[in-house]
């Protein structure tokens, strides 16, 4: 399994993170979002945890003055949790050396058409549930899995959004990926991570059905 804690905020929780196991941690730069980090805040966090994880620069619409700085900070990866076009992903991919994880909002079944455009260009999906005005992820809402019952992309791909620790089991034995990503289901309020919830997700996560 490997498990994403997103909006990671302080060095405590992302060391936590780490001694639980898990495989990626990421960081949200996006100023209307709790969660969000600044540039040199995450910078020490990266400092201190240096190379021990994946670590997942969470972007909407970046610049390319942004693109250029999270590359600078060495990130693994980068989240495109915007609008972005295929061919602005293609762009990116092209330019700046970071394994690219490419959000999409999914509430009906026609939404996963869409992403066979962009598998070229990019290392992961990440399916989210559909936005809510102004905030493109941590709704805390999942949306229905059922939809994803034929989706069988050549790429691997991240089942995001309203996971907890009450659900990730049902997750599990959809048996359609082993990438799960959290976000507010690892809080005990909007934006602050409980490590309790954190231990508990990853340890239900790590018992995966065989």
């Amino acid at each position: 399994m490997f498990v994403k804690i997103c909006g990671v905020k302080d060095i405590k929780i992302a060391k936590h993170a780490i001694n639980c196991g898990a495989s990626f941690l990421g960081f949200v730069f996006f100023e209307n979002s709790s969660r969000n980090i600044s540039v040199n805040k995450c910078a020490e966090i990266l400092k201190e945890i240096n190379g021990k994880v994946n670590t997942v620069a969470v972007t909407v619409n970046p610049t390319d003055s942004e693109l250029k700085t999270y590359s600078d900070m060495n990130f693994t990866h980068l989240q495109l949790h915007g609008n972005e076009s295929s061919n602005e992903v293609r762009k990116i991919n092209e330019t700046y050396n970071l394994k690219i994880i490419k959000a999409f909002s999914i509430s009906e079944e026609s939404d996963l058409d869409k992403i066979k455009e962009y598998c070229p260009y990019i290392d992961h999906i990440l399916l989210d549930s559909k936005q809510k005005q102004d905030m493109p992820g941590g709704t805390g809402q999942t949306f229905d899995w059922k939809i994803i019952r034929n989706f069988s992309p050549n790429k691997s791909f991240f089942l995001s959004g309203g996971l907890d620790t009450n659900n990730i089991s049902d997750a599990l034995k959809l048996k359609k990926t082993e990438y799960f990503d959290v976000s507010s289901g690892v809080e005990n309020s909007e934006g602050i991570k409980d490590e309790k919830l954190i231990s508990e997700f990853i340890s239900k996560a790590n018992k995966a059905i065989k």
